[in-house]
């Protein structure tokens, strides 16, 4: 609503101010936290007041405290109104701050190129490295491209697909792979457990873990240092792998690289098919001879990599809109007309049965069995289940098997990467991994096979996490339709639920049921794995069309 909109600027140009005089309380800072998300104009600005805050800091002029925000990803771009004197106070703060730091900055750089000149000796450490590097800027062109269920621990800065990652920043990837592009055109895909830095546009420290290294023409002279050597792309495709006590491993690919030891007191060439191995003794040796397409990760593996959605009018997540899937290597993108809905003909609940409507249903709604739609607050949640695999036939109706079996309206058919994608609405106050839970395919092919689901795509781990729109509980009767439809339970009202749910993702391969390609699937049963107190709620299951 224009109205809204308007007051929503107008509120932040004040909690702007706030933060310029050091003012902003808690309170304030929630609400300029959820004034930033989704609104990349916005965050620009927030950005470049950090940024005149950090260079103020750095002379010793300014202390004040700004909150830290963990933004979602930008989905649209929104023109920001900003007034006159909002425009003005943010102009005269660049000037002052081009009177009053740049100088001192120049200054200053200056003074450390002037002491690096004059310093010619032959060796160097990490830390130094890191000094000697550090740019003028606070953020890199290195961009944080692509991930693989990718887990960090203790990141200063929120790690979200395009975001720029901050020079000198020990960035720790605790689970899965991420991948880095480097200005130059170089790409590096870093596998957990890694820690590792950017500290120039063109040099990767890497203090633990596994990279591999693409270095198209154009790039050449890419750097990766770790504690025990440096290795300088020559045009190549190459691994790095350190280890815990700074030794490393370098195998060569493709191409051609560099390798030193730390001290520069040795240098080989590699060639394709080279190793090598520098110890704590900063000797080269021949590396190790495991062959070099087992060492080296070429891709990321297809997956889905994140979902936008239709929001409500306090910005939550309300009805899925479109899904970016990584299939057969390339990103693809689908939207609503795409997707391949199931109906659903059977559900047996654990001991909580809940269905859920949105909050702004009519009272006497209700969930019923039929087609499925894209409403994230519209399903059967808690469905039950068990422990081991289901063997054997499964039973239809009030007395059947625990769980909940749905047909898709047309066949899914296997092609590359994944064919179904699975939303699990996960409560705040339970886990971070989501809920584990078993799929068995229907399908005429013989070898077909269940499989269990543990890991998502994105969880609680991932800031692609979206927020679920509010909802109301229903309680189903015990009674049941002729068709096996729960009743509802008109002697217990509706709940609108208090505790918020985010929406965890996870893209379900068919090859991973022993579905060959081409073969199609026409429906499945789900169950929850049993494994603990919580059930999955499975809110929205979409197929994908086959790749063409």
């Amino acid at each position: 609503m224009p109205d809204q909109n308007q007051k929503n600027e107008k509120e932040f140009e004040r909690l702007l101010c706030r933060l310029a005089d050091g003012s902003l309380d808690k309170a304030d800072a929630e609400l300029l936290e959820s004034l930033l998300i989704d609104q990349p104009e916005r965050q620009a600005l927030y950005l470049e007041y950090m940024w005149l805050d950090s260079s103020l800091i750095e002379l010793g002029g300014v202390s004040k405290n700004a909150p830290e925000l963990n933004l979602q990803r930008s989905r649209q771009k929104k023109s920001l109104a900003f007034s006159v004197l909002a425009l003005t106070a943010c102009t005269l703060a660049c000037l002052l701050v081009i009177l009053l730091v740049l100088p001192a900055l120049e200054s200053r750089n200056q003074f450390a190129e002037n002491k690096a000149a004059e310093s010619d000796l032959p060796s160097k450490t990490v830390e130094s490295a890191t000094i000697k590097n550090t740019p003028k800027e606070l953020v890199s062109e290195a961009r944080f491209i692509a991930g693989h269920r990718t887990v960090f621990r203790g990141s200063n800065s929120p790690m979200l697909i395009g975001s720029r990652l901050h020079f000198s920043e020990h960035y720790m990837l605790q689970e899965g792979l991420i991948k880095i592009l480097f200005p130059s055109g170089a790409e590096v895909i870093l596998s957990a457990p890694a820690q590792f830095q950017v500290v120039k546009n063109d040099e990767l420290i890497v203090n633990l873990g596994k990279c591999s290294v693409y270095a198209p023409k154009g790039a050449e002279g890419f750097e990766v240092t770790t504690p025990t050597s440096e290795v300088v792309d020559l045009g190549t495709r190459f691994s790095v792998a350190v280890a815990e006590d700074g030794s490393s491993n370098v195998a060569v690919v493709e191409g051609e690289a560099e390798i030193s030891s730390l001290n520069r007191a040795r240098k080989k060439t590699l060639f394709k098919g080279d190793t090598a191995y520098v110890g704590t003794d900063l000797q080269i040796k021949d590396g190790d001879k495991t062959p070099q397409d087992e060492q080296y990760v070429a891709t990321i593996p297809d997956r889905l990599m994140a979902y936008e959605s239709i929001q409500d009018e306090s910005g939550l997540a309300k009805e899925l809109s479109s899904l970016y899937v990584q299939r057969a290597g390339l990103p693809r993108t689908y939207h609503t007309d795409d997707f391949i809905l199931p109906r659903i003909n059977h559900y047996l609940p654990g001991t909580h049965a809940f269905g859920i409507v949105p909050a702004d249903s009519p009272a006497e709604a209700y969930n019923q069995f039929g087609s499925m739609n894209l409403l994230f607050a519209s399903a059967f949640i808690n469905p039950s289940g068990q422990k081991e695999l289901h063997q054997g036939e499964f039973t239809l109706g009030p007395q059947g098997t625990p769980g909940m079996n749905l047909i898709f309206d047309r066949p899914i058919i296997n092609s590359p990467g994944p064919d179904l994608v699975l939303f699990d609405a996960q409560s705040i106050a339970h886990s971070l991994e989501g809920d584990v839970f078993h799929l068995y395919p229907h399908t005429e092919h013989p070898d077909a096979q269940p499989i269990t689901i543990r890991k998502y795509d994105i969880d609680g781990y991932s800031a692609e996490a979206r927020l679920m729109t509010g909802c109301r509980l229903t309680f189903l009767s015990s009674e049941k339709a002729d068709d096996g439809t729960p009743l509802p339970n008109t002697a217990r009202s509706q709940l609108i639920n208090k505790v918020p749910s985010r929406l965890f993702v996870v893209g379900i391969d068919l090859s991973d049921m022993n579905i060959p390609p081409g073969a199609a699937i026409t429906g499945l049963f789900l169950q929850d794995a049993d494994d603990d107190k919580d059930r999955i709620d499975p809110v929205v299951i979409v197929g994908l069309p086959p790749v063409k």
